[in-house]
């Protein structure tokens, strides 16, 4: 009777130590609504544009840059010191050409233009495309980090980016392991530090400013997101999709009683 009461607190013990792998995200989001308009679900609001609003198809949110509404959801408002990272899954369906340079997904406050850690799908020279990062809005002068490599159409991506406003930069990661996987950062020294309160997913025929190579004309590209997390730390934001480091709970306590 006394092994088996020690084995009920170490269980108990081990399972509170799972738990605790992971704390409470600032945001999560599985998309598990009806077809249709994203907006009102889950909180979610239009804070710029009108017309055809992103749509909920199968448990995922899937936008169109030939349209025009913004919609994003609120979390508690972050320090201006603070970093802040966001984590999601994103497919981009096969397109003709190459894809005008326009970010889809940002980091943001509760209003309608102040945003951060944008990011891009952008062409490649030759053809093809990838990802890419800027801290804040771009310009002729100031530009964009893209991904290393070309990418692939029709082909689930996980996405990491974060805001780091006291070192005044934002870092993206494309398919890691963890937060030392391989990564590309944008930095903007003259940004001012931005309190972010939100995450928002974007629709536009308008693409970036951004220095040469990028040119603003292309194909309104299509994607497809879904597993969105928004935490204070990489973990946190990814616990959807990152698999523990530590051993389960019933492993780690067959290991004590072998």
């Amino acid at each position: 009777m006394k092994k088996l009461a020690t084995t009920f607190l170490a269980l108990a013990a081990l399972t509170a130590l799972a738990a605790s792998a992971y704390a409470a995200p600032l945001l999560s989001e599985g998309f598990s609504y009806a077809n249709g308009n994203l907006v009102p679900n889950g909180g979610w609001a239009t804070y710029s544009g009108t017309g055809t609003d992103l749509q909920i198809v199968s448990g995922r949110c899937n936008g169109n840059h030939a349209n025009a509404p913004d919609d994003h959801k609120l979390f508690a408002v972050q320090p201006n010191t603070s970093t802040t990272y966001a984590c999601f899954e994103v497919t981009i369906p096969a397109f003709v050409g190459q894809p005008k340079p326009v970010y889809f997904f940002l980091l943001k406050d509760g209003g309608t233009a102040n945003f951060v850690s944008r990011v891009y799908v952008l062409p490649v020279a030759g053809g093809g495309w990838t990802f890419g990062v800027s801290h804040t809005s771009t310009s002729a002068t100031v530009g964009v980090t893209p991904w290393g490599t070309a990418l692939a159409s029709g082909t689930k991506y996980k996405l990491v980016v974060n805001y780091n406003p006291v070192a005044h930069t934002s870092t993206l990661w494309v398919n890691p392991v963890n937060q030392g996987s391989t990564n590309v950062t944008d930095t903007n020294a003259a940004a001012t530090a931005l309190a972010v309160s939100g995450v928002g997913i974007r629709q536009t025929t308008t693409a970036s400013t951004l220095p040469p190579p990028y040119v603003l004309t292309g194909t309104d590209i299509t994607y497809s997101i879904d597993n969105l997390g928004v935490g204070t730390t990489f973990d946190d934001a990814c616990f959807q999709l990152v698999t523990p480091t530590q051993g389960s709970t019933w492993g780690r306590l067959k290991s004590i009683y072998r």
